[in-house]
């Protein structure tokens, strides 16, 4: 029972690790014992945020550059990582796009990329990830969701809503077909998190996002180390008996009408 959340001994693929979500989950991972491996389509930006993630933690993290919208690319990722670790225990998709538009305007090129991205992306991730932890036995897969999965926005967010929507089911269904073969998949669905991405969006429209902390009752936005706790979690022996969940760090949010 003492190492019920250490990850010590296992090995952990982040797709989305060069965002600022991405980049927080896997060094959370790293801290609790993990061996991490990053994935992106930015090679640049994977250099930078391992080189972070060596500096705060001390142990480096190996690089892929994937296009997780190209299957194939999904299947180099999947053989490079098997080929490098052995093993992979833990998938984290924290890969995602967003495009905004009113809902009678929604650009159709941008909703099929966002889409591409978000659905397609994810998917194709757990497919291949999911068939090498059948073979070996087991494994955990954790998606990146969000609030907005299960409620409503304005702000032109009709695709984001819908794509997060479709993640959240098709973290459910694929628990269900998975868990007898004991590959637990689960997600966590945050509310707005402070990145270096979205700080900027957020000054600029300090108003509307002071208007939405009214629906918070802990009264903040989060911040990517509310994120940690729930992965962790997630991906230890503490959450053996936990499939087909989504967790969200939303400060009371869904609890709030």
């Amino acid at each position: 029972m003492d190492d019920l959340f250490s990850l010590k001994g296992k090995n952990a693929v982040v797709v989305g690790g060069a965002g600022g979500l991405g980049h927080g989950l896997a060094e959370g991972l790293v801290r609790y014992g993990a061996q991490v491996a990053i994935a992106d389509v930015n090679q640049a930006s994977l250099e930078r945020v391992a080189q972070e993630i060596e500096a705060a933690t001390g142990q480096k993290v190996k690089t892929y550059a994937v296009d997780c919208t190209k299957e194939s690319s999904v299947q180099e990722l999947v053989a490079g990582a098997v080929s490098d670790l052995g093993r992979v225990h833990i998938l984290v998709n924290a890969l995602g796009y967003n495009a905004k538009a009113p809902a009678t305007e929604f650009p159709m090129e941008e909703w099929d990329k966002l889409f591409s991205v978000n659905i397609r992306g994810v998917m194709m991730s757990c497919k291949h990830f999911a068939a090498h932890m059948v073979e070996q036995g087991g494994g955990k897969i954790i998606n990146l969701s969000s609030i907005r999965g299960a409620r409503g926005a304005t702000g032109g967010n009709l695709a984001y809503c819908a794509s997060k929507g479709a993640v959240d089911m098709l973290t459910k269904q694929l628990a269900c077909e998975l868990a007898s073969k004991n590959v637990l998949v689960n997600a966590i669905a945050p509310i707005i998190t402070i990145t270096p991405m979205t700080e900027e969006r957020i000054k600029n429209e300090a108003a509307r996002y002071e208007r939405m902390l009214l629906n918070v009752p802990m009264g903040r936005m989060g911040a990517i180390a509310d994120l940690i706790g729930p992965a962790v979690f997630l991906a230890s022996p503490a959450s053996d008996f936990v499939t087909g969940t989504i967790l969200y760090p939303d400060g009371g949010m869904m609890a709030f009408v």
